[in-house]
């Protein structure tokens, strides 16, 4: 069955009508800056979310080596080499040190606080930072190992530099009871 109708309209000329394509052209509706454009409204949020991840990365990276250089030192002072050796702060600062990679400048910015007391309650953590939120000096930690089957809390903290946003303190603290040494 055909439309003969359909067939005229076809091979009729368009009378005041402009194809779209040409309409399209006169109206300057260029696509071709629009990736751009796009992109520019993306780009910022989402270097800003990558960068973000890299610092959360970085930040859990640095507190897992501090948390390691904690632990070998804690092992130093549990088992009375600090004390057979008479370590100082420094000394033992510089050990716990020598298993980092990732904490930039350890012996600088790290702070170990050691206490010890005859039971678990006789000891108190140590507050680190100062009245204006800065990490206090070496001078204001204290440095007690201990002796014989004494109770001891070591504290490290990290001053974290700032990389992309911020800076903040690391922190890792242990407690352990030392040996018969």
């Amino acid at each position: 069955m055909t439309f003969p109708f359909l067939s005229a309209l076809a091979r009729r000329p368009l009378k005041g009508r402009r194809r779209l394509g040409t309409q399209r052209a006169r109206m300057g509706s260029n696509e071709s800056g629009a990736t751009l454009v796009e992109f520019s409204l993306i780009a910022l949020p989402f270097l800003t979310l990558l960068l973000a991840t890299f610092e959360i990365g970085f930040i859990y990276w640095g507190n897992k080596e501090l948390e390691n250089a904690t632990s070998n030192a804690v092992r130093l002072v549990r088992t009375g080499q600090v004390q057979a050796d008479n370590m100082t702060a420094a000394e033992l600062k510089s050990r716990a040190c020598s298993h980092t990679a990732m904490l930039v400048n350890c012996t600088a910015r790290l702070r170990l606080d050691v206490r010890s007391a005859a039971d678990f309650g006789g000891i108190t953590p140590p507050d680190p930072v100062d009245g204006s939120g800065e990490l206090k000096s070496d001078a204001d930690f204290s440095y007690s190992p201990g002796n014989a089957e004494d109770v001891v809390l070591v504290s490290a903290f990290f001053d974290w530099p700032a990389l992309f946003f911020g800076g903040t303190i690391l922190r890792a603290a242990m407690p352990a009871r030392n040996e018969p040494f």
